[in-house]
């Protein structure tokens, strides 16, 4: 019989995970990057609760924000496919609301 090893990240780990995740790595791959047992982390990211899944989608959603704040600007500026790549940018945010909101009932903002 295995015991169970629980994970414990340091808040540097935390914001490691935010970095990888933010470049594309999965939790796989963040996770010997940690060099923490997969199937453990696996387990706190699969727990939409954890700190492990918020600084993993924390740091997605930095990444993004960041490109789209970069976008704006061009787009403000007049750079039409700044405003075009903006436009569709917007319009998947509202279809996965949507998404949301019929699938799990979710309340959009």
């Amino acid at each position: 019989m295995m015991k169970a090893i629980h994970v414990r990240l340091a808040q540097e780990q935390l914001e490691e995970i935010e970095n990888l995740s933010g470049a594309g790595y999965d939790i796989d791959k963040i996770a010997m990057y940690l060099d923490v047992p997969k199937m453990e982390l696996r387990k706190e990211f699969n727990n939409p609760e954890s700190f492990v899944r918020y600084h993993y989608d924390r740091g997605i959603l930095l990444v993004d924000a960041e490109s789209g704040i970069k976008l704006a600007e061009n787009a403000k500026v007049g750079n039409i496919t700044a405003h075009q790549q903006l436009m569709k940018i917007r319009s998947l945010q509202r279809l996965e609301s949507l998404r949301k909101r019929i699938m799990y009932g979710e309340e959009i903002d």
